[in-house]
């Protein structure tokens, strides 16, 4: 009996079944629910991502796969060496089929430049096939042997190498030769992913003429991207070119409120070659150059405004190779006063060398005007109506001194009085009280 009466007491009551349970609690629950949910998704989220990463990938390799199975149908001796994008029949739409194909030739050891005789061994071929869904291709290699192996006794070879600024590969040069009297030494190919392009059987004897171009991309002469190289028997020639991507100037001002006129000249120096260049102003961009890494300085004048010649610095800048890169040049801040509304003012040089006559400015409504000049000596002229006047610089703008800022010079022209004078004040009559009903009678 003391059992059941024990277990009656732990069963629980009507009451205690009816409680439920507390906000606090239902509220725990939910707050638990919704992490492990939130966790939950990530996941699956996550794996959805992966699953559709893999299956991309999967994809691109079988694109690259079919590529090469197609290639070794076809033979080597009908696959055009060089680099070449296309979309094979049967690819996926947004894929794009990178093949790089390159003759090896005897002795090679990693490209087709390193080739040690005129003769070559077999074809190697590599495919990428890429999606703007991955981050990077899918790349398949393989080595197709030619189905006849071609007697080059008494031929010669070539192996052209194209390398950047800094001596990497370039892919994707055209190069060609013409030769109208040798037509097997004629040739349009481009160069692989390793900069390279080999050719063989060609005819010896004579000298190849040879160009590479690559669009966007410059040499760092104006023929740098042209040369001949000798063609003897059983020997191979291998020729290097420079070419990189284009870089470009725009010329700026240091000084926002003192702009230089738009037809300043400039003059840079290119650092890696030491050529002092005086072409152009400063409102027409720099186009075409060598990205040289040691990069360039510049100043706006002539070669008498030459920093270095007033005991201080040329502005260095570097260039952006396939960009543009901004030169802010130095100038010296000169304020022009004095002048009626609307009239212009022109700066002379009065140095050796030549530097355009400048259209600084119109006044403005002060009868003020800011410029910025280049160094050296100058003088100012303006012309309003009947009148012209002309002041001359003392002294020569130059770089202010180290640890102080660029003072202002100061030009006033008395054009303005002379047009407009103030009127001469007359002299005060004198009053009586009796005259003036606002004066105060003491």
């Amino acid at each position: 009996m003391r059992l059941i009466a024990t277990l009656a007491r732990r069963l629980p009551t009507r009451e205690d079944a009816d409680a439920g349970f507390t906000l606090v609690e239902v509220l725990a629950a939910v707050v638990v629910f919704v992490v492990i949910s939130a966790a939950t998704v990530t996941l699956l989220i996550q794996a959805l991502g992966t699953i559709d990463d893999n299956n991309e990938r999967v994809l691109a390799a079988n694109v690259a796969r079919s590529q090469v199975e197609y290639l070794r149908t076809i033979g080597a001796d009908n696959i055009t060496p060089g680099l070449t994008y296309d979309q094979p029949p049967g690819t996926p739409p947004g894929y794009v089929v990178e093949t790089s194909a390159q003759w090896i030739g005897v002795g090679q050891t990693v490209s087709s430049c390193d080739a040690a005789s005129p003769g070559q061994a077999y074809l190697r071929v590599s495919v990428a096939a890429s999606s703007p869904a991955l981050d990077g291709p899918a790349v398949v290699d393989t080595i197709i042997t030619p189905n006849t192996v071609g007697n080059f006794e008494g031929t010669a070879a070539i192996a052209i190498r194209v390398i950047d600024q800094f001596g990497r590969p370039v892919s994707g040069v055209s190069v060609s030769s013409l030769d109208l009297f040798a037509p097997q030494n004629s040739f349009s190919l481009v160069t692989g992913a390793d900069g390279c392009l080999y050719v063989p059987g060609l005819q010896a004897g004579g000298d190849i003429d040879i160009t590479a171009t690559k669009s966007g991309y410059v040499p760092p002469t104006p023929t740098g991207n042209q040369g001949s190289s000798s063609l003897d028997v059983g020997a191979l020639a291998k020729p290097t070119f420079l070419l990189a991507p284009a870089a470009g100037i725009e010329w700026g001002s240091n000084l926002s409120d003192f702009p230089l006129a738009g037809n300043t000249p400039v003059v840079w120096q290119v650092n890696e070659t030491g050529a002092v260049l005086e072409d152009g102003d400063v409102s027409t961009p720099v186009v075409g150059q060598w990205p040289t890494t040691s990069g360039f300085t510049a100043w706006a004048g002539c070669t008498e405004s030459d920093p270095e010649l007033y005991s201080s610095t040329r502005a260095s800048f570097d260039f952006v190779a396939g960009g543009v890169a901004l030169a802010v040049l130095e100038a010296r801040p000169v304020r022009i006063s004095g002048l009626p509304e609307g009239t212009s003012v022109i700066a002379t040089y009065l140095g050796g060398c030549t530097i355009p006559e400048l259209v600084v400015g119109v006044a403005n409504a002060n009868g003020a005007i800011r410029a910025g000049l280049a160094n050296g000596r100058w003088s100012f002229r303006a012309t309003a109506e009947s009148l012209s006047e002309t002041i001359a610089l003392s002294q020569p703008l130059a770089p202010p001194e180290v640890g102080k800022d660029d003072s202002i010079t100061e030009v006033e022209f008395t054009l303005a009085k002379q047009l407009r004078p103030e009127p001469t004040p007359s002299p005060s009559s004198t009053e009586s009280p009796s005259q003036d009903p606002n004066r105060i009678r003491n």
